[in-house]
């Protein structure tokens, strides 16, 4: 049952809002009855359906592990949990719940799986990025069908009626899309940002590409990821041509680029070329970097 899909558990980013904002302003555990009392709307008293839906999106994140549920019902949340990483906690549970996953799951299941096939492929593709100019735009009249579809192999499409809106939603939420314009424009930065420090753990200083092979293992929907490294194939044989062996992709080189322009990246060009990779950038702009700069975030 596909998170992405808004008849399935899991679709409704306003339900995981509120449950995961209640539970941090309780500061304590809270009885399930108490929570579904508590949040179901008076309006709706009655409805079976609002009551199968809070709890059945409930019951998805619980089973993720983002909270936890005790045998009499008690559920808890993470004591490093606050509102503002609530994206980050969504992103490293769902990848985490991958790991041991076989790569016939990664490519065929429907739980988390229909939105990483799908936002992998999107982002591999230069056209939705400030260096191919278009944007990704929803609805009837938009391009999303097309612009996610097109090169997801098989029947691993997204649905116009009910799958690629709550697909861009959740692509904005877990920080790989931006709105511009009247869409959205690939953009992973705010995906990549709370690794920085995991990644270089401890380090000052690292190649560009040991940089890149760590942060792929933290989200391998990125240019060398897992993800990446099953569906590229498929998306070639459907006629999707990949970026060169030192090239990084230009969702990838736009976000690097931001994370140095608010002073937590740093590149150098590497004394020996060989080592050195290719940020593409919008008008044709190719800059070599060998070497990245860790710069912690200054807290106040």
């Amino acid at each position: 049952m596909s998170m992405v899909n808004n008849a399935h558990p899991g679709s409704s980013l306003s339900l995981l809002h509120l449950i995961d904002r209640v539970l941090l302003r309780k500061g304590k555990s809270v009885a399930r009855t108490e929570i579904l009392e508590l949040l179901r709307p008076e309006f709706l008293p009655k409805s079976d359906n609002a009551e199968w839906r809070f709890e059945k999106n409930l019951d998805f994140w619980i089973k993720e592990g983002l909270w936890s549920e005790d045998e009499s019902g008690v559920l808890t949340i993470p004591v490093d949990a606050t509102e503002k990483n609530l994206p980050e906690r969504v992103l490293a549970l769902i990848v985490v719940n991958t790991k041991q996953a076989t790569d016939q799951s990664i490519l065929d299941d429907k739980r988390v799986e229909p939105f990483f096939r799908a936002m992998t492929c999107l982002l591999a593709q230069q056209a939705y990025t400030f260096m191919g100019g278009e944007v990704v735009e929803p609805g009837k009249n938009g391009n999303a069908q097309e612009a996610v579809n097109k090169w997801l192999p098989g029947d691993r499409g997204l649905n116009l009626s009910n799958e690629l809106t709550i697909f861009l939603q959740y692509g904005e939420f877990l920080g790989f899309l931006e709105p511009f314009k009247e869409g959205y424009i690939l953009d992973p930065t705010r995906a990549i940002e709370p690794y920085l420090d995991l990644v270089f753990g401890g380090e000052e200083k690292l190649s560009l590409k040991t940089f890149l092979g760590k942060l792929s293992e933290k989200i391998p929907l990125l240019d060398g990821g897992r993800f990446r490294n099953l569906l590229e194939p498929l998306m070639q044989e459907l006629g999707w041509h990949p970026h060169g062996a030192n090239q990084i992709s230009p969702a990838l080189s736009h976000a690097l680029v931001r994370l140095e322009n608010a002073f937590r990246l740093r590149f150098d060009k590497a004394s020996d070329d060989g080592n050195s990779m290719q940020l593409q950038l919008p008008n044709g702009v190719i800059r070599h970097v060998g070497e990245v700069f860790y710069i912690p975030e200054v807290t106040v």
